[in-house]
């Protein structure tokens, strides 16, 4: 039974940091400075969260067609670029 509950624990403990935020999932295959400015580009063009989801919503390229109107995710890739 503590052999279970060990391979449990250290399964759990192990699964925890391997959940991708928003930006590595949907933002950075793109977003890689090749294709599209990468995130220390944005983060340096685009002074704040806010800014940076406004100018998302704005985008008039194509490739941002499908996230634009997400606007939860644009937020969290927010979150993750400027830390809040």
């Amino acid at each position: 039974m503590r052999k279970v509950l060990g391979a449990f624990a250290v399964a759990a403990l192990l699964s925890a940091p391997a959940m991708a935020g928003v930006w590595e999932t949907q933002c950075a295959g793109c977003h890689n400075g090749a294709m599209a400015p990468n995130k220390d580009q944005l983060k340096a063009k685009f002074k704040t969260a806010k800014a940076f989801v406004k100018a998302a919503q704005n985008s008039t390229n194509p490739m941002m067609a499908a996230f634009k109107s997400n606007v939860k995710a644009l937020q969290d890739a927010a979150k993750e670029i400027y830390g809040k």
